[in-house]
């Protein structure tokens, strides 16, 4: 177990497995060392990966974990790097410190995402009711200034409806009277005699039909007021829906930008997520800095030297 542990750190570093094991024992704690950091690291990452791929990518679990593990690659071959250097150069130093920085920034910003999602799913709760309001104002003052005409031809038509309802109320029906003549003439063509009758005749009120019609345009009035009325409800649903849907990485990080500076212990815990960070990128770097050779490292520049000698004897004449 022991042994696979090694062979694991070895081509987990970079590390020549059959040099670390005929080397000292130190070289061996060293390649689990790094090993151990390399792994530290490598976890984090993969988590903020995968946080990153479902939660603004809007990928499945497949995805995160993909995004993890593409995100482990790069943070993997980075500490290689320094690994593996021979020497660490003043400006490959400067460049991993500038790189760590970046990298403890974004990280910040995605574990503080996380760790504040509730205050950002509030702080976006209030922005996103403004959001909706500029974004259906103009079409609600369309829908709006429509109800404000069918509530006006609605109010004209039961105004003229209750003018013709009193009216039925005193004439339900219209009586016209009629007078016939009759005479009668002896065949001189003298008038005889003469007969008058009056006739009446009751027909209904033609107003009632048109009582009728107006009662049928108010009911159409009103429907269509009320499915416009619902239409303003139903634009507010969509456009909320359509604007949570679309959360941008940007648009996080201006609600989060709110959250975090809107108090002290907020602005505290984002600068210890970023200097955690920070130590985990320069961890690998520092311990390099820091380590004494080893025999191993001394055993790669003995191998190096002799294959120097190698050549420089193959050139002379």
């Amino acid at each position: 177990m022991k042994d696979w542990w090694l062979k694991f750190g070895c081509f987990l570093t970079g590390f020549n497995y059959n040099l670390v094991k005929n080397s000292s024992e130190q070289s061996s704690k060293n390649v689990k060392k790094y090993t151990s950091a390399i792994l530290l690291i490598i976890l984090v990452w993969f988590f903020i990966g995968y946080s990153f791929a479902t939660r603004y990518l809007h990928l499945e679990t497949w995805g995160g974990i993909i995004g993890g593990a593409l995100m482990s690659f790069v943070i993997l071959q980075i500490e290689r790097i320094i690994i593996l250097s021979t020497k660490v150069s003043p400006w490959s130093s400067g460049f991993r410190i500038l790189l760590a920085v970046v990298m403890s920034i974004l990280g910040a910003f995605i574990m503080d995402q996380i760790t504040f999602k509730d205050d950002i799913e509030l702080r976006k709760a209030q922005v996103m009711d403004q959001r909706v309001k500029l974004a259906v104002k103009q079409s609600e003052d369309d829908l709006q200034k429509q109800i404000q005409d069918l509530d006006l031809m609605i109010e004209k038509a039961n105004k003229q409806y209750t003018e013709v309802s009193q009216d039925l109320k005193k004439n339900p029906v219209i009586i016209t009277s009629y007078t016939n003549r009759s005479v009668t003439k002896d065949t001189n063509g003298k008038e005889v005699n003469s007969t008058q009758s009056t006739n009446k005749s009751v027909l209904e009120n033609p107003k009632k039909l048109e009582l009728e019609q107006l009662h049928k345009q108010i009911e159409t009035l009103q429907n269509k007021k009320f499915e416009l009325a619902a239409s303003i409800t139903t634009l507010k649903e969509r456009k909320e829906r359509e604007l949570k849907a679309s959360t941008g990485f940007l648009d996080e990080l201006t609600l989060l930008h709110d959250v975090v500076t809107s108090s002290k212990i907020g602005i505290f815990v984002y600068l210890l997520f970023m200097l955690f960070f920070l130590a985990i990128e320069l961890f690998v770097l520092v311990m390099k800095l820091t380590d004494k050779e080893s025999d191993y490292d001394r055993l790669l520049q003995h191998q190096t030297d002799i294959r120097v000698q190698m050549l420089e004897k193959l050139r002379l004449p």
